[in-house]
């Protein structure tokens, strides 16, 4: 052993420094005894595991501090328990004081349960509500679109109002446009269901087998008269092409020289068509047609048609629509008005509108066809010399305002205006349309009259013709009648 690692106590030189002096080192001590009796190094029945070094009391120096040591009072310490010296030591509450927080905290903690519970409670029965209410506001809006829609298409609990409303369907209108009027005219509710519907139910187009492609259905232009009860499939019924099929039917027959008036009279007495219609559909059928475009409707005219509604007999369904039927009276016409009228017309230097208004005039004013020649002659002699007899002094002319003026269809201000344009002892010419609806031999007297120096004509009372070229010869025509 080097004897400078441990030297020897320099306690007692108070001189030396605590860096100097050194304890010295303890003896090993045995704490167990050999036994002898054979036993070799056995261990006692107890053995520390942590011997303490048995030191001599000596104080040693802190090299930091230098104050002594005592290995006593380091046990001491060793054994004794640390102590906080960071922070100071709280007191320890009263027992009856803590039990009485956490029955605070129990009871905070029961209350803030018992308001989530109600809170929850509160806002579950809020949502039910909310979710009730909802679902009854769907029903409800469902349920009353789904009536107004089943009322729109079949009218099964429409109120029957009784008000009339008057559409207009224009030419070569297809579904859309036709349904589109309808709605705008307060006919229809429920819009977009009802034109499922109806394209569900073909109204729209169908395919053809036959023709292996689809076909758009056409519509029937004209004013239509539905009430607002009607369901939408049966205006749209009215108003196909071809809606006729399987239906009871009349035969009419016109006479030549009827006015419109009692054509349409007769219709309407027969459950064809109202007359109201008819006259409705007047200019919007006639639109459909060329010749219709070209005729003049000077100050005064009372009806466009007038003159172009064929006198034949005709066959039409009951309860027919006005549209239909006015497209038979307008195609018979144009059927019967050949080229040869139209060139014979321009060679005359004439309209085809003057020369049904001429017609219409040797229709009335003439006893029978074979007396409608010589009739024209007058009137052409007088229209070709204006300067000697300027107006046609047609008795006829101012008889057919008055007869018109019977069924009531203008008041006293257009009958003045009527009557001073269709007065042909006071208008230069020819009046401002034709009288009536002039048969085929009229328009052919019109267009051939025969070659005649004759200016005036008259009747007597069993219908005899008097013919005069002079108003001296006239006159004593007319007397004649009057005195024999």
């Amino acid at each position: 052993m080097d004897e400078n690692k441990y030297p020897t106590d320099n306690s007692a030189n108070p001189s030396a420094s605590g860096f100097d002096s050194y304890p010295t080192p303890p003896k090993r001590t045995t704490k167990f005894k050999v036994n002898i009796d054979g036993l070799d190094n056995e261990p006692p029945a107890y053995v520390p595991t942590n011997p303490v070094r048995t030191q001599p009391a000596a104080t040693r120096q802190r090299p930091a501090t230098g104050k002594p040591v005592n290995d006593a009072a380091r046990r001491a310490n060793a054994n004794a328990r640390p102590t906080q010296t960071s922070r100071p030591q709280q007191p320890v509450p009263a027992k009856p004081r803590v039990q009485e927080q956490k029955k605070k905290k129990r009871k905070k903690k029961s209350q803030l349960q018992k308001e989530r519970r109600k809170y929850k409670l509160i806002r579950g029965t809020l949502i039910t509500l909310v979710c009730i209410i909802c679902i009854a506001i769907v029903t409800a809006t469902v349920s009353t679109m789904a009536l107004s829609t089943i009322n729109d298409i079949l009218s099964l609990n429409k109120e029957s109002s009784g008000v009339t409303v008057a559409v207009e369907i224009p030419e070569k209108a297809d579904f859309n446009k036709v349904y589109d009027i309808l709605c705008d005219n307060g006919l229809v509710k429920q819009k977009f269901l009802c034109k499922l519907f109806c394209k569900f139910r073909h109204y729209d187009k169908y395919y053809s087998s036959k023709q292996k492609k689809e076909i758009f259905i056409e519509y029937e232009p004209g004013v239509y008269y539905f009430e607002t009860s009607n369901g939408i499939e049966e205006m749209l019924e009215q108003i196909k092409v071809s809606n006729n099929v399987a239906r009871d039917t009349v035969r009419l027959t016109f006479p030549e020289g009827w006015t419109i008036a009692k054509i349409f009279e007769r219709i309407e007495k027969y459950n064809v068509c109202t007359a109201e219609k008819l006259y409705a559909n007047l200019d919007i059928v006639g639109k459909q047609f060329k010749f219709y475009d070209k005729i003049k409707a000077p100050n005064g005219r009372y009806l466009k048609a007038e003159g172009y509604i064929f006198p034949d007999t005709y066959d039409f369904y009951i309860g027919e629509q006005a549209s239909s039927v006015l497209k038979k009276l307008f195609s018979n016409f144009q059927s019967k008005w050949t080229k040869e009228f139209t060139a014979r017309a321009k060679e005359l230097g004439m309209t085809r509108d003057q020369v049904i208004t001429l017609a219409s005039i040797i229709q009335r004013e003439a006893k029978d066809s074979d007396e409608m020649p010589v009739v024209s002659s007058v009137l052409h002699n007088r229209l070709d010399h204006p300067e000697l007899y300027p107006q046609l002094q047609m008795n006829s002319t101012k008889e057919y305002i008055t007869a018109v003026n019977e069924y009531g269809l203008f008041n006293e201000v257009y009958y003045s205006i009527y009557l001073d344009a269709y007065n042909t002892y006071a208008v230069t010419g020819l009046p401002a349309g034709p009288i009536c609806n002039p048969g085929l031999s009229a328009i052919k007297a019109a267009l051939y009259p025969k070659d005649t120096n004759y200016f005036f004509f008259c009747h007597d009372s069993d219908g005899n013709i008097y013919l005069a070229e002079t108003a001296e010869e006239h006159q004593r025509n007319t007397e004649r009648i009057l005195f024999d």
